[in-house]
């Protein structure tokens, strides 16, 4: 007989060895499981509380943003009302303390910053406004260049009171014959109010039949040929039909609105700096509600716990 006992221990010894291995092999994995599981979990608590206080310093610094955005809009109003007044003037106060504010966010502001608290508005919402924020100062600045010297302002002021004469101020074109042709020359025209008996008088000259109180009275002009210079008086061209017999009597009214580009060509310094002042206030107001949307949605986000 063959004594197989050894072979036996030894198939014995191998199997009892292979399901060691297979015990230890699948305990090493279910640990592994394990612990990737309480590691994935602490991973995630560690970023929801570093997301969170991002958010919380974010809040922060909109709220310290917001004072210096607050200010601004404050400099920015004063600017545009000395510009669009009676008498519109540059306010260069106001302008230098824009100048000299303080440019609130830094270029990397928000880089690296986890926004896992935060809805997609949100995020979208605080960019916006750190980019409207950051085109104001590039105004502010650019304002600044536009006004700083004693030159500049010269002819800003100038300028201005350029544009507040072709306000106040009403132009016409009286005719003259010259051979057989006519030429126009610009005149300052100044209408007068027509008296009550003269209006009444003249609209029984020209009623043709009607009452004199049915008739249009004549509008009486006083024109100059410069700024303040003497008067004359003419009337108002309004469709009389005389006027191819006696074109020097009449006076033409000049559409200001139509021609503000030749009559106001002086003022075209100010006014482009009232059109940047506009465009300023404009991207100011749109800057201020992102600003107060921005502050009701992080608040509850400032409120978490880490």
């Amino acid at each position: 007989m063959i004594d197989d006992s050894a072979v036996k221990e030894s198939e014995i010894g191998r199997k009892s060895a292979g399901k060691a291995i297979a015990i230890a092999t699948t305990g090493a994995i279910v640990g592994l499981a394990i612990g990737f599981g309480v590691g994935n979990t602490m991973d995630k608590r560690t970023q929801y509380s570093m997301a969170v206080r991002d958010g919380k310093e974010i809040y922060a610094k909109v709220q310290e943003v917001s004072k210096s955005v607050d200010t601004a809009k404050d400099l920015v109003k004063k600017t545009v009302e000395a510009a669009s007044g009676a008498q519109p003037k540059v306010d260069t106060a106001s302008i230098e303390q824009l100048v000299q504010l303080k440019r609130p966010f830094t270029a990397n502001e928000f880089h690296r910053r986890l926004y896992r608290a935060f809805g997609d508005n949100v995020v979208d919402e605080l960019f916006d406004y750190y980019n409207n924020v950051n085109l104001l100062w590039d105004g502010f600045t650019a304002l600044g260049a536009k006004t700083a010297g004693d030159k500049k302002r010269e002819a800003l002021a100038k300028s201005a009171a350029a544009a507040d004469g072709l306000v106040s101020t009403d132009y016409g074109v009286v005719l003259a014959k010259q051979g057989n042709a006519f030429a126009g020359g610009l005149v300052f025209m100044t209408v007068q109010p027509p008296a009550p008996a003269a209006a009444e008088e003249e609209g029984k000259k020209k009623g043709k039949g009607k009452k004199g109180k049915d008739a249009a009275p004549a509008i009486m002009a006083k024109v100059a040929s410069a700024q303040g210079g003497q008067e004359v008086e003419r009337q108002l061209f309004t469709g009389q039909p005389e006027v191819g017999e006696s074109p020097e009597k009449f006076v033409f009214a000049i559409d200001k609105a139509r021609s503000a580009n030749i009559l106001g060509e002086s003022a075209n310094l100010f006014a482009k700096y009232r059109a940047d002042l506009m465009e300023l206030n404009t991207r100011m107001d749109k800057t201020v509600e992102a600003q107060g949307r921005l502050t009701k949605d992080l608040s509850p986000i400032a409120a978490m716990s880490e």
